[in-house]
């Protein structure tokens, strides 16, 4: 119709308003957003919160104040921190927390400050759905930690692995207890975000089970029970014995339950998987064991022969005897088996050690062929205990065998020397004096033997001489070939050189008064030569000394020493064989000068 508008016309009017609109709009927006940041220049933001505080619109200082009256005493508990049989009440300054309020608030005042066309869309969110700033929260690392650890001293438990206990025979089962950890890294998470709001609340401390190694004891438990089911006897294998031995009569040793279990030993193993294991110790074994073994073990000892010159042939005057001892380790494995075994009788390992000369030893297998050296000294007119001393003393070397490169002991041989095996009190010189001891005489058993190695060629590895020149050694060959001994301080040793062994003699004539060393072996040709004794600066003796003695009568006078001159004594020997000089040695002897002494009773 004419004068009304068609609708393609309408639609273009309304295409063409939509621009001056748009322009419309868009200054009108920014005319208001022009006029909301002059307002709110030195104010925050409408629509910021601070920890859940309105602090929109506010200035700085409003702000704080409004702000700093909601946040807690930092001094007073703000969080509970609870756990398994823990509860404690912390503060911000327990936990080295500090709230930074300048720098919160100056977080706040920045919100929607931005300067570029999304920041103006930012200020409209913040308006129409607000912002929330948590607090900034200043922690002190080392004060933080410091407080976790007391915590962790309070928590953590470590687990306790199950164990046995012995007690006397009885074996008591202790099972395992899981153990606590705290888990600080998590604990220290929840704290951080605690502080963010800094608001009071109960925080539960995260708390690790931790599991014991060891839970399984029952196979341990069984095997201690089957090692102390009954007591361990210990025997001695008389009757299993290859060889006729003399043993002591001993055993046998029981070794009862309660004693076997304070050798015993609970450990933890950790392969394949952790586990208990029962453990014989070997060094509480041996400390029960060592004094028995003691009383079971003997040398052996040669047989004893004398030589028959007529016939040529070793005649046995004593047997011989083996010798044994415990085989401890092999002892040990016994008793270790018995262990699992119902049978708890244990036999000692012993091992036979043979003697290297039986009463079967012949002078041919031995290669002794004669005499080849000797010596005399003569006691005459010693007194009878005297004696009986040098007859006791010789029947120690008598028969004796020394094998070749063999070290001779004359002490080794002789033995203890006292009342209790048959010497008897004389003449001995101790302290320099001479006074009345046990076994006064065996200096001329050992002189004797002495010279007969010197005589022999033999090598000479220990000799002693007496202190002053002694009027019985000197009748056969003069001064300086004495040899003193004084068990087990002074010995006299010589040394079997040659290839074969030899077999030392003795013979003593009592009524001759006569001392008689003969050595046997297989002559090697060599010869002694011995020069001497050569005698200078002999020293006089002093004059008599006379000492009180109130065990005597009063008036009765005995002589205990008598006087002699001092004197150098030297001796040389050469030992020559096949041409070439296999010794030359010298014996040099400083006698001191002796004074007679007398003793003067003074006694009633």
């Amino acid at each position: 119709m004419a004068g009304e508008a068609t609708p393609i016309r309408s639609a273009r009017w309304t295409l063409a308003y939509i621009p001056a609109f748009l322009l419309l709009t868009a200054g009108l927006g920014l005319l208001i957003a022009g006029a909301l940041e002059w307002i709110y220049a030195d104010r925050i933001w409408p629509g910021v919160f601070i920890g859940g505080v309105d602090v929109g619109g506010l200035t700085e200082a409003e702000a704080r104040a409004r702000w700093e009256a909601t946040l807690p005493d930092p001094r007073r508990p703000l969080f509970t921190l609870r756990g398994p049989g823990f509860q404690q009440a912390v503060s911000l300054a327990d936990l080295g927390a500090r709230v930074d309020i300048p720098g919160t608030l100056q977080e706040a005042m920045q919100a929607g400050r931005g300067k570029g066309p999304a920041d103006g869309l930012d200020r409209i969110r913040i308006w129409w759905f607000g912002q929330a700033i948590s607090p900034r929260v200043e922690v002190d690392a080392a004060l933080l930690e410091a407080r976790l650890d007391a915590i962790a001293a309070a928590i953590d438990r470590a687990p306790r692995d199950a164990s046995l206990e012995i007690r006397g025979d009885q074996v008591i089962v202790h099972p395992a207890e899981p153990g606590a950890r705290l888990n600080r890294a998590a604990l220290r998470t929840r704290l951080l975000e605690a502080l963010s709001a800094l608001q009071p609340q109960t925080i539960d401390l995260p708390v690790e089970t931790v599991p014991p190694a060891v839970t399984e004891v029952e196979p341990a438990r069984t095997q201690l029970g089957q090692w102390l089911q009954a007591p361990i006897r210990l025997i001695v294998p008389t009757e299993t014995l290859t060889v006729p031995l003399s043993l002591p009569e001993a055993g046998p040793w029981e070794l009862s339950p309660a004693d076997l279990a304070r050798m015993i030993s609970v450990v933890r193993v950790d392969a394949p998987v952790p586990h208990l294991e029962a453990r014989l110790e070997e060094a509480r074994l041996l400390e029960w064991l060592t004094p028995i073994t003691e009383t079971l073990q003997a040398d052996p000892a040669d047989a004893r022969f004398i030589f028959d010159e007529t016939q040529r042939r070793l005649v046995p005057i004593a047997p011989s005897r083996w010798g044994y001892r415990v085989e401890i380790p092999t002892t040990v494995t016994r008793i270790r088996e018995s262990l699992s075994r119902p049978t708890r009788e244990v036999p000692i390992a012993l091992t036979l050690i043979p003697p290297r000369y039986p009463e079967t030893a012949t002078a041919e297998t031995l290669g002794i062929t004669g005499l080849i050296a000797q010596a005399t000294t003569n006691f005459k007119g010693s007194p009878p205990p005297r004696v009986r001393n040098i007859t006791l003393g010789a029947s120690r070397m008598h028969g004796v065998v020394v094998p070749p490169g063999e070290v001779f002991s004359f002490n080794a041989h002789l033995g203890d020397v006292s009342v209790d095996t048959g010497f008897e009190e004389a003449l001995i010189i101790f302290n320099g004096r001479t006074v009345r001891g046990v076994g006064g005489g065996l200096c001329q058993v050992s002189t004797t033997l002495f010279r007969a190695a010197f005589f022999g060629g033999f090598p000479i590895e220990e000799r002693w001489p007496h202190a002053y020149r002694v009027g019985w050694y000197e009748r056969t060959f003069g001064p300086g070939l004495d040899a003193a001994i004084f068990s087990p301080y002074a010995d006299f040793k010589f040394r079997n050189d040659r290839q074969t062994p030899i077999l030392i003699v003795a013979e003593v004539d009592s009524e001759a008064g006569t001392l008689t060393f003969k050595i046997y072996g297989a002559s090697d040709g060599r010869r002694v030569t011995v020069e001497g004794p050569f005698v200078s600066n002999i020293v006089p003796h002093g004059p008599p000394i006379y000492e009180e003695d109130p065990t005597l009568p009063k008036g009765k006078v005995i002589q205990v020493d008598w006087a002699v001159d001092g004197a150098d004594v030297l001796v040389k020997r050469r030992v020559e064989k096949d041409g070439q000089i296999l010794y030359e040695d010298r014996v040099f002897t400083r006698y001191q000068p002796w004074q007679a002494v007398f003793k003067v009773g003074t006694g009633e």
